[in-house]
């Protein structure tokens, strides 16, 4: 497939929070777009917006398939000492469990969550909070299916459940896995690699921060040595550092987190990619503005299967707009 000129595949968490203040209405990046984008109350073009939104990741999230369930082999090193460390253990975790490299024509099945949550001094009407399941072709030849389901606790307003089939569209800049089983693991090329796939967000910064900015790529399904790769060159970053966070799902994680003006209007932002404190495998991330918010999303582990399920059937289909 062509390389992706469009990096705007998650706008949609500002649709999905449209009224209230968020970290990036200026900047959300290819990664949620899935669940988010499909989130909107609205359907319209996608506009070409450049900023956060790392989720869904899955990948080589840990996991060995076997007969569809997926097996998690234990990884318990000793604690980091800093945030270079934290990544090499986690692309250390990437490969500690064989990965059947799924086919073309399978799919991967995988859910994720987002959450918008207040900041003091912020007005805020609750956490809003809403889960996506998806089923995604491996080529993107055939139709993905999405499955919103926003938390009857936690509603976001407008759309409620939701259930789409819709095709693989060119031009949004989301990579399938199978355009990233095609991405070098070499250092170098790699790194050149995430630097001009981050440029399309962020033009006039230096590498580093486009490479961060790349790393958005992680919210996707990807091969597990590719995934590796990606941990070990963040590593070698400037201005990571490490914190305590929780995951849209409430597991407190160790967090690897850089600091940018790239928020709205050149503020402050605070974007972290979140590990499992004991295995350091990847669970989601956050993007925090201080004064005006933060975004927390979290993903599953991926399963390869064949078809999708047969209430899909019944599930009308749309088109790209």
């Amino acid at each position: 497939m062509n390389e992706p000129t469009d990096l705007t595949d998650l706008n949609a968490l500002r649709d999905l929070f449209a009224d209230k203040a968020h970290p990036t209405a200026d900047r959300l990046a290819p990664a949620r777009t899935a669940l988010l984008a499909e989130a909107r109350t609205k359907r319209r073009p996608r506009a070409r917006v450049a900023g956060l939104r790392r989720l869904m990741l899955a990948g080589g999230l840990v996991a060995a398939m076997t007969a569809g369930v997926i097996a998690v082999q234990t990884f318990k090193p000793a604690a980091p000492a800093s945030a270079a460390e934290v990544l090499r253990l986690a692309a250390e975790a990437a490969i500690a469990t064989p990965w059947p490299e799924p086919r073309d024509d399978q799919y991967l099945h995988y859910e994720q969550i987002a959450e918008s949550r207040p900041e003091k001094g912020v007005p805020d009407p609750g956490p809003r909070r809403i889960t996506g399941e998806f089923w995604d072709s491996v080529d993107g030849s055939r139709p993905r299916l999405s499955w919103g389901k926003p938390s009857k606790s936690r509603p976001h307003r407008g759309r409620g459940e939701y259930k789409e089939l819709g095709p693989w569209c060119p031009g949004h800049g989301r990579p399938t896995y199978a355009d990233l089983r095609g991405w070098p693991t070499d250092q170098e090329q790699l790194r050149h690699k995430l630097a001009e796939y981050g440029k399309e967000m962020v033009l006039k910064k230096d590498t580093a921060t486009q490479i961060w900015r790349a790393l958005g790529v992680l919210a996707h399904p990807m091969p597990p040595k590719l995934q590796a790769a990606i941990f070990q060159i963040a590593a070698t970053l400037p201005g990571i550092e490490t914190e305590e966070l929780k995951d849209a799902t409430g597991k407190t994680g160790i967090a690897v987190t850089r600091v940018d003006n790239l928020g709205p209007g050149g503020a402050i932002s605070r974007e972290s990619f979140i590990f499992d404190k004991t295995s350091y495998v990847f669970l989601g991330g956050q993007e925090l503005v201080p004064g005006q918010g933060r975004e927390v999303w979290s993903v599953t582990r991926p399963q390869i299967t064949d078809e999708l399920p047969a209430w899909s059937k019944s599930v009308k289909r749309r088109g790209c707009v």
